[in-house]
């Protein structure tokens, strides 16, 4: 059997060796990735106020986090935010009353929030999924073909006209995020690319203002796949980590409940062959642990009493 200690969201334990001995493990899954549990509640109360987990789609990168912080952080009611931007959820600790303020001070940054009530669903539409490719593409070529104009010597208002469409091609909202940065006393990165290559356009520097502004949006956009590609892998290896365990009982018996519904220093029993529904360490027992899908690693590992295990690895 094993034992372990788990986060709000989670529990932990480990492997069985081959014959049925016995293995425990202590520990928590706070760092899977997830955001507290929002299946259950919508609110959770937080001391004399209430969390309100809220979604954020656009929500990506620390610069978002910064807007927000700086906005919310000040408000009448607030306690206190947690940020999961992996999940884009903004876990905000409140007077009850102050719900409806924080939910329009978030939209008067551009953003659409809703009230988190679980995991987003496989086939919700991603922020970039929304946007067409065909513009970065007109955008690149029409900067292109202004640095060739003025490499060429042709007339200067053609190099100027490419240029106007370059940028707004694939800056427009570069130039939105910035505004909204900059009215609220923020100059992220958004706000100084914007200022950048408004200057350069406006000191006649046509090519140079056009390639800034296309180069800084496939930066953005290779960022916001990576940021995807690690989501998707969190999410795989989410959906290998079981979803019930054997808990022993207060009377000793064991008995299969919900991993989410384990208590803390709880002891669970993996069997042979079973994966480990959350992480912890050994508390008795011997095995070898197939840690492949987190690690990497090629082997299965060893592993006795006081070692380290986690979720969604295979006994």
């Amino acid at each position: 059997m094993t034992a372990h200690d788990h986060s709000a969201h989670g529990t932990d334990n480990t492997p069985n060796e081959a014959q049925p001995a016995n293995a425990c493990c202590s520990g928590h899954c706070a760092n899977v990735g997830m955001p507290v549990p929002l299946a259950h509640s919508k609110k959770a109360v937080a001391g004399t106020g209430v969390q309100t987990p809220i979604r954020i789609m656009q929500m990506d990168c620390p610069t978002e986090e910064a807007l927000l912080r700086k906005k919310l952080g000040g408000m009448a009611g607030v306690d206190g935010m947690e940020f999961n931007l992996m999940q884009r959820v903004l876990t905000v600790t409140h007077e009850p009353h102050a719900l409806e303020p924080i939910l329009a001070a978030v939209r008067s940054l551009g953003f659409a929030p809703e009230i988190a009530t679980g995991a987003p669903t496989p086939d919700a539409p991603k922020p970039e999924a929304v946007k067409a490719w065909w513009p970065l593409a007109i955008a690149g070529l029409a900067a292109i073909a202004s640095e060739v104009v003025q490499w060429a010597g042709l007339p200067t208002g053609l190099a100027a006209a490419l240029a106007v469409v370059a940028v707004l091609a694939s800056g427009t909202s570069t130039f939105k995020k910035g505004w909204v940065a900059i009215r609220n006393g923020n100059l992220n990165i958004n706000a100084l690319m914007s200022i950048a290559v408004t200057g350069a356009l406006l000191l006649g520097q046509w090519p140079e203002a056009a390639m800034v502004m296309v180069l800084f949006t496939i930066a953005e956009l290779i960022e916001a796949k990576s940021l995807d590609r690690a989501r998707n892998a969190i999410q795989e290896l989410m959906r290998l980590t079981p979803e019930r365990a054997t808990v022993q009982q207060a009377d000793g018996s064991w008995c299969e409940v919900d991993a989410k519904l384990v208590a803390v220093a709880a002891r669970v029993r993996v069997r042979p062959g079973e994966r480990i529904a959350l992480d912890g360490s050994i508390v008795s027992g011997r095995s070898t642990i197939n840690q492949a899908p987190i690690t990497g690693e090629s082997l299965p590992v060893d592993k006795v009493q006081g070692d380290a295990c986690f979720a969604g690895t295979m006994n």
